[in-house]
């Protein structure tokens, strides 16, 4: 039997619980057209907790760090009954952001980096562009760190009321996606070219656009396109969109979505 280890990553809000709540029921009630669910391991609680939710249309919770849970699916393919183990560990997004803001993770959670084949990386459709540009700033012509005085002389601040530390957390998504790359790049858990698909989620707010998966992120986060592209050799990537909730789940869309 072949066993190929995934993993899912994503910050705060990206889709990832919604998906795996998904997933969960597609594969438990056996309605899965091409992958058959053989066993399961892990704690089915969680599991069954995020699936009730998802079911009545309820907005799933974000996984806390406290919560995290890793699961096993061993499942077959229905049509070449080759068998895989698929071991999704449903991390938080905190535990991204202390790993960029902070450098430092579990044990557990560098352990199944290391062993992780393929990476399925989500970002949400629905939601504002972060991205700073040097247009989204004015800059005044004379020194934004001096004053007037009353004859029009320019008088000099205190550094410390024009200087803002930096704080990692507010960096825009796709620097933050990048960084985590990266870091997978490093010597303790760099593992050869793995396989990455990035998932965008929510996939029904952008599906009028009529523009592809890839299209999509080329257009709203060109930089992690750009790295993506001058890094092939680190790493085979597929774009796909997904839209594990399937629409709103307030006012009508709700009731049509539980219909």
């Amino acid at each position: 039997m072949s066993q190929k280890q995934h993993v899912i990553l994503g910050y705060p809000d990206s889709g990832k619980t919604t998906f795996l709540a998904a997933l969960w029921h597609i594969l438990d009630a056996g309605s899965a057209s091409s992958i058959v669910l053989d066993e399961m391991s892990g704690d089915l609680r969680y599991l069954n907790e995020i699936k009730r939710t998802w079911l009545k249309c309820e907005q799933v919770p974000r996984t806390l760090t406290s919560s995290e849970e890793l699961v096993e699916m061993h499942v077959r393919d229905a049509t070449t009954s080759n068998r895989s183990v698929l071991r999704l560990p449903d991390f938080s997004g905190e535990t991204f952001l202390s790993l960029i803001a902070d450098r430092e993770c579990e044990e557990d959670f560098v352990s199944i980096l290391q062993d992780s084949d393929g990476i399925l990386f989500f970002v949400n459709a629905d939601r504002a562009n972060d991205a700073l540009f040097v247009t989204d700033f004015d800059f005044p012509d004379e020194d934004p760190g001096a004053e007037q005085d009353s004859a029009g002389e320019q008088v000099e601040t205190a550094e410390a009321d024009r200087v803002v530390d930096f704080d990692p957390r507010r960096m825009p998504e796709q620097t933050r996606i990048i960084d985590i790359l990266q870091i997978l790049q490093a010597p303790v858990l760099q593992k050869g070219r793995r396989r990455l698909v990035i998932a965008i989620s929510a996939w029904d707010v952008v599906a009028a656009d009529e523009v592809e998966p890839s299209e999509w992120v080329a257009r709203e986060m060109p930089m992690l396109a750009q790295y993506l592209a001058t890094n092939a050799e680190l790493y085979d990537v597929r774009h796909c969109g997904i839209s594990a909730q399937g629409g709103s789940f307030e006012g009508e869309a709700r009731n049509q979505l539980l219909a």
